[in-house]
């Protein structure tokens, strides 16, 4: 018997099946996240701001050091040991992190799309995803690096984010059949979040809230599983604790393995800092709150517009008008998409928290219509993915509730936001016009041709800013490069200084002035003190005097003073007043000779460069 020949239909339901297979997607994704890859290897991180950190203090406690005795950090413990058993393992590397990050990553690539696709289908994961992998994967959008999921400046972000992915796939099954395994992996997830980072603990808080309420049948034995959530909770919390008490005392102990959230709880020292503020962009909430209220407005005029024209599409009393339509349709949407420049394109964060609060108000209002007229199971089931989803976002997005940004902080921050758009538009504007197989067409051809535009824009002024990183730094698994131009002059003199500490003897020790702990890092030489840097809230308000008593008492054996423009945080100049250098430069002109200087004043916010200052020897005649 022979086979009919397949038809043409028969023929595009297999490309559409075949286009819609989640190999061909990851495959596609990953093709995609090696093309950036590529194009930013080993030019991830800064040289002078926060990596150096992520790089030291893993160091220092793969080789026996304490957190929060001998390394400070702002969060919690988690990141850093896990880190730090990497070193153990591997020993020490950028590359070794940057590797170990790549599998991250891959985590949160997989885990969008899985949860995406389950969502809002296959073509809104697929789009959605490679968004996420294009804009925030590896991108530079900004002067400063280590806004990336390579190098991140804090690896309690990406770490996090994955975690509150997992938490979410977790909390979804568990919202339709609560059951002891899943409680148990819904209280560790949350119990790592209770030792990263603080927005990390407010996510996890909401999702857990959300999920219990959301909670399609009543939770038996709701006072067992409560408990059993609570141990698997507070178990990452207390392995820490008893980890530090063999080190500190169990006071002590208990608030290190808490670091996490104390930091916000127990002290205002950062959050009330004016970095923080303009971060949050509380520094001018008028003019912030008037910008995203016309953003967001604008934008919800954007889709309307996509969404009458679907609506239409579908009306039209001759079938050839919505199509000729489309046809003129798509050219004007690409010109007025690429016409924003790569540079309008990033101020698409400022839309971000009012859409989804939009959203998540439909959201709990279709839950509340579900408790008085069911859904079918599979709906049901969508919308409250979509609803944990939504409060990932909005949760995420309230650290910088004021001052949208998908650049910055917003790799991790606006990163679900941002991406939810493309799928929200491609799978439900259609639904909510209910528009037919053209309407849905219109909707999708003209969102793909808004959104492409943007993604491309801001993709190359990722590469544009690559392309000026070409100095290389370091050697081996510790190579990088950094760009020479502007704030990075210092470049060219920081090898040699690498090379020069490196014969410093066991057991001395460098500062690095204001900032820059990857000088201690390359060098593999610690620094006396425990914090990071030395400026804003480690040596305001009467505390940097404190700081000059400990470098007495453990004077460095070289001091290394590198310029940093600290503008940002109200100082014209490092050392210019007590509480911004001035008590720690004096103590140090002082007592130390001054053995190079390169580039300039590095002081001086006009010029960079960096000035090496050696531990005067005593006279002998002091002993006499």
């Amino acid at each position: 018997m022979t086979t009919p020949a397949p038809t043409p239909a028969h023929r595009l339901r297999s490309w559409s099946g075949w286009l819609q297979h989640p190999v061909v997607h990851l495959a596609s994704l990953a093709a995609l996240a090696s093309y950036f890859l590529a194009v930013s290897w080993r030019r991830w991180p800064d040289l002078i701001i926060d990596f150096g950190r992520e790089l030291y203090i893993p160091w220092r406690l793969s080789e026996g050091a304490v957190l929060y005795r001998e390394v400070d950090d702002f969060y919690g413990p988690l990141s850093q040991y896990l880190n730090a058993g990497l070193f153990r393992l591997f020993g020490p590397g950028l590359m070794v992190l940057a590797l170990a990050n790549l599998v991250v990553f891959s985590g949160i690539v997989v885990a969008i799309y899985a949860l995406f696709r389950a969502a809002w289908g296959a073509m809104a994961a697929w789009v959605s995803t490679a968004v996420f992998v294009a804009i925030f994967g590896m991108s530079r959008l900004m002067e400063s690096g280590n806004f990336n999921y390579i190098t991140p400046y804090a690896h309690e972000t990406t770490h996090g984010v994955l975690v509150l992915l997992a938490l979410v796939a977790v909390l979804w099954r568990w919202s339709e059949a609560p059951g002891v395994v899943l409680t148990v992996l819904a209280g560790g997830l949350f119990g790592l979040a209770l030792v990263l980072k603080p927005e990390i603990i407010f996510s996890g808080a909401a999702l857990t809230t959300a999920a219990i309420i959301v909670s399609r049948r009543g939770i038996k034995h709701g006072g067992r599983l409560f408990l059993v959530w609570l141990v698997s909770a507070i178990t990452p919390t207390a392995l820490f604790a008893l980890y530090f008490s063999r080190h500190l005392s169990f006071s002590t102990a208990c608030a290190a393995a808490s670091r996490a959230w104390l930091s916000v709880v127990a002290t205002n020292r950062y959050v009330s800092d004016i970095v923080q503020m303009r971060y949050l962009g509380l520094d001018a909430t008028g003019t912030h709150l008037k910008e995203h209220a016309v953003a967001t407005i604008m934008t919800l005029g954007v889709f309307a517009i996509i969404a009458a024209l679907g609506w239409l599409a579908d009306r039209a009393s001759a079938r050839w008008l919505p199509i000729v339509g489309l046809i003129f349709a798509l050219p004007v949407i690409l010109l007025c998409s690429w016409s924003q420049t790569g540079d309008g394109w990033m101020q698409v964060g400022r839309c971000l928290l009012g859409l989804q609060l939009i959203y998540l108000a439909i959201q709990v209002t279709a839950a509340i219509r579900q408790r008085s007229e069911p859904f079918p199971a599979r709906d049901e089931r969508v919308r409250r993915l979509r609803l944990l989803l939504t409060i990932l976002a909005v949760t995420l997005l309230a650290r910088m509730a004021l001052n949208g940004r998908i650049y910055q902080f917003g790799y991790y921050q606006a990163a679900i936001a941002t991406v939810m758009l493309p799928a929200i538009a491609l799978r439900e504007l259609p639904e909510w016009v209910r528009a037919g197989r053209l309407g849905r067409t219109v909707i999708v051809g003209c969102t793909l041709a808004l959104i492409i535009p943007g993604v491309v824009l801001v993709a190359r002024l990722s590469v544009r800013f690559y392309r000026a990183v070409n100095y290389s730094i370091g050697e081996g698994r510790d190579q990088f490069y950094v760009e020479t131009t502007k704030s990075y002059r210092l470049a060219p003199t920081f090898d040699s200084l690498v090379k020069a500490l490196r014969g410093v003897p066991p057991g001395e020790t460098l500062l690095v002035l204001p900032e820059g702990l990857m000088l201690n890092y390359l060098a593999r030489v610690p620094s006396p003190l425990p914090h990071f840097f030395d400026y804003s809230v480690v040596t305001e308000d009467g505390r940097e005097k404190s700081i000059v008593a400990d470098l007495a008492r453990t004077p460095p054996l070289w001091v290394v003073c590198v310029a940093r423009k600290l503008d940002e945080y109200g100082i014209g100049y490092y050392g210019e007043r007590s509480g911004a250098g001035y008590d720690i430069l004096r103590w140090v002109v002082a007592n130390y000779d001054q053995t190079g200087r390169t580039n300039g004043r590095p002081l001086n916010l006009t010029q960079d460069g960096a000035i090496i200052f050696r531990r005067k020897v005593p006279s002998p005649s002091a002993h006499d």
